[in-house]
């Protein structure tokens, strides 16, 4: 007896959700959270957080692009994100000529700064809970078509009126897997400029082998700036724009933290899955991610090889070997984190406990004594086509870039085929889509053709029986001679065969199109996963919402002393927690903070990616930091906090009790990657570059101290 009760206590115990974690949804903060807040040290009210009719910290919380997290921080609509959350744009504007990504950007007047077209930057102007309304009228007897028929024509209905009486972009989205529904009201602008990045030689040092560990030294910052129309409202560019004027901007701290401060990290978190259950968890450690790592793994291989060699490569590949790379080192800390720290008998005590207790209430035995065994046998039955799922993912959308490029050409081969669309239209098609400049200037055929032959492999052999090469490559060709021929022959592998082979085009010449083996390879993976895998999956996904919807719901009563927050999904979240070191593993202690002293220790001229600049170092030699040092006279340049991130918070504010800005989010440490499945306050921390190191950088390094000048500083 004595052994159950402690059993019992730790079961218990471990459901004990830690005071810094969760993601938590402005305006709609429980009061138990907001006591923890304000018992760390929060002085801000939940109204300065979150207000509707008047200016709140809301305000100057950015949704960047649709994936990052930026901050408004003047009354001319400037702001600041992080140096990866603008890379592509940065890398976009750069040639050998104006090289941004290695030499750094900075327009020192309103005229330089440089228009991004396709960017937009959000603000949320107001959240509504609309369960009752979403669910009004639901018969408790529904099946899970006729729910899903109910939530889309209902939500419709409210995202409709809501757009009719505000004018703006609404957006409805489920919470706790779909037991709460919100919407989302927001504002949308489409004319952002870039205003200055540091050379990555600052905002990405360390690049990939410092990526998601800590200590840390990046200077990950970009700035870019808002701009509106004469009415201060959202237009597309015009030289007519001025800069936008916020409701909301915050005062900039330059007094700096100490051990133990309070933060608030305002943004944007993408995914998490918080509640998957152990199989689910299991699946993904040993089988889904070492899928994605071989694949990424092989990708980058060929990648990094070819950066190392050539100046133009390394432009042209800057941005997409950042986007393979950075989820290929995440899930490596993901999975460590998540094995050393025994998820999955985390994950089976909840489960376990949930399942005695149940037993000892009638009323839930019967509603939920099968749940936890069906929510297994979904997940087993549908893992195959996950796998086929994430091999599609990595083959196709993350490796090489031809199959992607064929894409838009399956329009025009249909239409070339449809007796009723005219030649006229055809040719206006081809019109459209002739200019292909912007997406060679950034390929290299024997780069891609490489990362085929790296991945092919892996993608054929390890979804036997499937035969994706059937009448494709002959009995003969060895799996790198098929991809030398594919390249070769294909006329959407080089710009000038394409160019001809539209010049004076023919209706008839579509079936050269669908004879062309890149075209050819590529719709039959696109065609498998949407015939095939996408259909399967979603059988499965149906009743494992359903099941997940039940096993949320269930939770909740049945395990009330948890603090549940919901799952991050792409919408506004507020996270606390302070300022502290943390030991990783046995014999290591990291402190909180890290210095400019440390960029230089890392400092290798040999290796690129620790390479500093010449007038970095005579700034450091001279410790000529001016007002940006902190009391002990160091140049502080990053920190780290107990506050629950995700991707998506890159860019976010960090926020001090005041409410004032005093850093920049911009990763998590290597351990605390399993945040996204399980949060561990002993040592998941999110990192953030100090904002006095940006500072420091726009004012001492770059000359650029007109930005500061704009801002409000803090120094109390």
């Amino acid at each position: 007896m004595i052994k159950k009760f402690l059993l019992l206590i730790t079961l218990s115990i471990s459901l004990q959700a830690s005071s810094t974690e969760g993601m938590w949804v402005p305006g709609m903060i429980n009061k138990l959270v907001s006591g923890n807040m304000e018992s760390m040290g929060m002085k801000v009210s939940l109204d300065d957080l979150y207000a509707i009719n008047n200016s709140s910290i809301k305000d100057a919380v950015v949704h960047f692009n649709g994936g990052c997290t930026s901050v408004l921080v003047s009354d001319q609509g400037l702001l600041l994100t992080n140096h990866h959350c603008g890379y592509s744009r940065i890398q976009s504007h750069s040639s050998l000529e104006k090289n941004y990504l290695k030499d750094g950007f900075w327009a020192m007047s309103l005229t330089e700064e440089l228009s991004n077209p396709g960017m937009d930057a959000s603000i949320i102007k107001e959240i509504r809970d609309v369960t009752d309304l979403v669910l009004a009228d639901l018969s408790v007897d529904a099946s899970e078509a006729e729910r899903k028929e109910h939530l889309k024509k209902v939500s419709g209905e409210i995202i409709e009126k809501a757009k009719e009486e505000t004018g703006l972009d609404v957006y409805i989205k489920p919470f706790y897997h779909g037991n709460q529904y919100l919407l989302f009201i927001s504002e949308i602008f489409t004319d952002i400029r870039l205003v200055g990045a540091p050379p990555s030689s600052i905002g990405k040092y360390g690049f990939d082998t410092d990526n998601w560990v800590w200590p840390r030294h990046t200077g990950d910052f970009s700035v870019f700036r808002i701009y509106a129309n004469r009415e201060n409202k959202p237009a597309d560019f015009s030289e007519e724009n001025r800069p936008y004027q916020p409701k909301h901007f915050l005062p900039v701290n330059i007094q700096g933290v100490e051990e133990n401060d309070y933060t608030l990290v305002y943004g944007f978190p993408g995914t998490t899955e918080n509640y998957i259950t152990e199989v689910e968890t299991k699946n993904i450690l040993e089988t889904v991610n070492p899928l994605r790592l071989k694949m990424r793994e092989a990708s980058l291989s060929v990648i990094d090889e070819a950066m190392r060699k050539d100046e133009l490569t390394k432009i042209q590949y800057a941005a997409k070997q950042s986007r393979i790379s950075n989820a290929y080192k995440k899930w490596i800390g993901q999975t460590k984190g998540l094995v050393r720290h025994r998820v999955l008998d985390k994950k089976d005590s909840v489960e376990s406990l949930f399942t005695k207790r149940i037993n000892e209430n009638p009323d839930w035995k019967s509603s939920y004594s099968t749940l936890i065994a069906e929510m297994e046998e979904i997940e087993n039955a549908q893992l195959p086509l996950s796998v086929n799922r994430n091999y599609f993912i990595e083959f196709y959308y993350m490796g090489p870039e031809i199959f992607r490029f064929t894409e838009k050409y399956r329009e025009l081969a249909a239409m070339c085929k449809d007796e009723t669309i005219t030649d006229e239209a055809i040719d206006a098609w081809i019109a459209e889509h002739s200019d292909n400049s912007g997406y060679f200037k950034n390929y290299d055929t024997s780069i891609d053709g490489d990362i085929m032959k790296a991945q092919i492999e892996y993608f054929v052999e390890d979804q036997k029986p499937l035969d994706f090469l059937n009448n494709l490559k002959t009995d003969k060709e060895s799996l790198t001679e098929f991809v030398d021929r594919l390249y070769d022959e294909s006329i959407f592998n080089n710009e000038a065969s394409l160019n001809s082979f539209f010049d004076g085009f023919k209706r008839k010449n579509y079936k050269k199109i669908e004879a062309d083996p890149a075209y050819e390879f590529s719709l039959r993976l696109a065609k498998f996963y949407s015939d095939v895998t996408r259909p399967g999956l979603l059988l499965y996904v149906t009743k494992s919402d359903s099941l997940m919807r039940i096993w949320m719901d269930a939770q909740m009563k049945v395990l009330p002393e948890r603090t549940y927050s919901p799952d991050a999904n792409g919408t506004l979240r507020i996270t606390f927690g302070k300022v502290e070191g943390y030991e990783p593993f046995d014999g290591a202690e990291y402190a909180y903070y890290t210095t400019l002293e440390g960029v230089m220790e890392k400092e290798d001229p040999t290796n690129p990616e620790y390479n500093v600049p010449a007038r970095l170092k005579e700034l450091y030699q001279k410790k000529d930091y001016g007002r940006y040092a902190h009391s002990t006279g160091e140049m502080r340049v990053a920190f780290v906090a107990s506050n629950h991130t995700s991707g998506g918070n890159s860019g976010s504010p960090v926020i001090d009790a005041n409410g004032n800005l005093i850093g920049l989010n911009f990763d998590r440490t290597w351990e605390s990657t399993m945040s996204d499945i399980m949060f561990n306050p002993i040592i998941c921390r999110n990192i953030s570059v100090d904002i006095r190191y940006v500072l420091f950088i726009m004012d001492k390094y770059a000359g650029a101290k007109h930005l500061v000048d704009e801002m409000k500083l803090i120094s109390e």
